[in-house]
């Protein structure tokens, strides 16, 4: 079959059943809000920013501050050209926040779930993935070309029927997310440690989207559930959403990540991070721990969020802290609401397969620290309306 005829043909497949995926042009102006091609101004409801630093005046003076001291690339792979002093004083503060004796650097979240999973698992041993995993702790798990079990989400039980068939055969290796980006749920991280311990498992959690909303001070799902740090087990990260900035980290061992420097393919054969986006990564971590009412007004909107669900009858997941996924079901009807929405100011995409299973279509709501309540209040009661004249509350 021709492949362009095959390529046009899947696209008006899309296009029928309402999963065509269409990018909106929208240039950010502040940290809840954009301008659209049409020089609207849009309030933005579904940003990873939990925060708000990607616009802190100090985390972007410390990136034009690298930016014209060491220009706008690093030139090369970190093992070939070496890396700014940003780059290992970011890690030194990631290890020390994540109480772990190292980290590395990766280009993205995505690339470091990859580059750690298929470097660390191989053929012989055996990976248990929750089933909601995100697709980069999945790609990992392929390409390591480990045995790899899939338990249905949060079910511990199950996980530990699988440890047991599976124990004494190889390397054992437990993958979660620590907040599940499309649900808003968070990993049983007490029940994972104990299987992993009486198991002889490692234990990987992807905490991208609990660092900086997650625990007293935002430090994480290790804090949230009050466990310290231990060689079993790794946590992976991102500076892309709550601080603001861009790139992925993993912290371990020293042996570990030392490990990572000389057989992960993500970290070698890729270009590293520039010297100005190191810089503001280690600037809004150091903000993260100084202004720690940024993390108290997160919470704060979040259960304003969930009282005013609660008094509409929108279900949301009873712990979620800064995602908030309003389930849908039908991808048209999520899709007609996520564009009335725009239409009234806001933006708020739908979201659905292949991100989700089809027929699971829902808008993925996050709260920013920057939100204004009366304004976050204002966008709730838009999105209560345009639900109830779509017929998408109970009756």
């Amino acid at each position: 079959m021709d492949l362009e005829y095959s390529w046009k043909n899947h696209l008006r497949q899309c296009a029928e059943a309402g999963l065509e995926r269409r990018l909106c042009p929208l240039q950010h102006s502040d940290g809840t809000h954009g301008i659209d091609a049409d020089g609207r101004r849009i309030f933005i409801a579904c940003s990873n920013d939990y925060l708000g630093l990607r616009f802190h005046p100090a985390v972007i003076g410390a990136g034009i501050e690298a930016l014209q001291s060491s220009g706008s690339g690093s030139s090369g792979a970190r093992a070939v050209t070496g890396a700014h002093f940003f780059a290992a004083a970011l890690e030194s503060a990631l290890s020390a926040l994540k109480g772990t004796e190292s980290s590395l650097l990766y280009g993205t979240g995505y690339m470091g779930n990859v580059g750690t999973i298929s470097t660390i698992a191989s053929d012989g041993d055996f990976i248990f993935s929750d089933r909601k995993n995100h697709a980069s702790l999945i790609d990992g798990c392929r390409l390591s070309h480990a045995q790899t079990f899939t338990y249905p989400h949060r079910d511990w039980q199950t996980l530990e029927n699988l440890l047991q068939k599976n124990f004494g055969k190889g390397h054992r290796f437990i993958v979660s997310d620590g907040v599940f980006s499309m649900d808003g749920t968070i990993a049983p991280l007490r029940d994972l440690l104990r299987l992993a311990n009486e198991y002889d498992a490692h234990l990987l959690i992807d905490d991208a989207h609990g660092l900086g909303v997650l625990g007293e001070n935002g430090h994480g799902i290790l804090e949230h559930f009050s466990i310290a740090p231990q060689g079993r087990i790794i946590q992976l990260g991102t500076c892309s959403k709550a601080l603001g900035s861009f790139g992925g980290f993993v912290c371990g061992t020293s042996s570990f990540t030392a490990y990572l420097r000389q057989r992960s393919r993500p970290f070698l054969c890729s270009t590293m991070l520039p010297p100005s986006t190191t810089a503001a990564s280690a600037k809004a971590l150091e903000i993260l721990q100084r202004e720690k009412h940024l993390v108290e007004k997160l919470k704060n909107l979040s259960h304003l969020t969930k009282a005013f669900f609660s008094k509409n009858s929108i279900a949301f997941p009873e712990e979620s802290v800064a995602i908030f996924p309003i389930l849908i079901g039908s991808e048209v009807r999520a899709q007609k609401i996520a564009r009335c929405m725009y239409d009234r100011g806001i933006l708020l995409r739908e979201i659905r397969y292949p991100s989700v299973p089809l027929a699971s279509a829902r808008l993925r709501l996050t709260l920013c620290a920057s939100y204004d309540e009366g304004e976050w209040l204002w966008m709730l009661s838009q999105l209560h309306l345009e639900m109830k004249k779509n017929g998408a509350l109970p009756q």
